[in-house]
């Protein structure tokens, strides 16, 4: 039978739990094993391969989040990670979109005990969806596990193969092509490709062994 997504004991506790969150807010440290805690074993398995670090989480949202009224997209956001630290640390509206509905399901719990009503998830192929409402985009490298089989795989299987990693990556490439002028992209280990034309690079910085891109979209709509 597989673990249901309950919080473990290190954050079952509500009190813990927001105690946490207002220490993201206030920027205070919190350790990855720490904010894990709030993850079945199974996920947690899984950090240190496949979610972004606490730190280059609330890094990427600062980057992401020009307002409290942006929308951001964490595409391939797995056990919602990334959007619950940005939610927490800078008001704006963060969406996770995550093909593995088990996933979709822890993250959607971690939400509820957060109590976090600017995060939400969406179990749907990235691809899927309208990307035009979006001010942001989150890559972490969300379509390599198509090309690396060396990588602890999550064990909620997918379809996995070379050829839909190039037309993953083509795909997003059309996608954030025809994004809204002022849009911005940020990478962490990249997404698999180059950026389309009309965005430019605004930073890069060293996150851990990894960097951090940010682009910004400079030119008009495209239609």
């Amino acid at each position: 039978m597989s673990e249901s997504p309950r919080f473990t004991a290190a954050a079952r506790g509500d009190d813990g739990l927001d105690r946490m969150i207002e220490r993201l807010r206030q920027r205070s440290t919190v350790a990855d094993a720490e904010f894990d805690a709030i993850y079945p074993e199974w996920v947690r398995r899984l950090s240190e391969n496949h979610w972004t670090p606490v730190d280059v989480c609330v890094r990427a949202a600062e980057l992401l989040a020009v307002d409290e009224d942006s929308q951001i997209l964490d595409v391939g956001s797995g056990a919602g990670k990334l959007c619950l630290v940005g939610a927490a640390t800078t008001g704006a509206r963060f969406v996770g979109v995550e093909q593995r509905p088990r996933l979709v399901e822890v993250a959607r719990a971690a939400t509820r005990r957060a109590g976090l009503g600017n995060v939400e998830f969406i179990h749907d192929n990235a691809m899927s969806l309208d990307w035009g409402r979006f001010d942001g985009f989150y890559f972490y490298n969300p379509f390599y596990e198509h090309v690396a089989g060396f990588m602890p795989r999550i064990d909620e299987p997918i379809i996995v193969s070379p050829h839909l990693f190039t037309n993953y990556v083509v795909a997003a490439c059309v996608k954030l092509f025809a994004a809204k002028r002022g849009a911005r992209v940020v990478s962490y280990q990249g997404f698999g490709g180059p950026m389309p034309k009309g965005f430019r690079r605004l930073l890069r910085e060293p996150a851990g062994a990894e960097y951090l891109e940010l682009w910004e979209k400079s030119e008009p709509d495209e239609q």
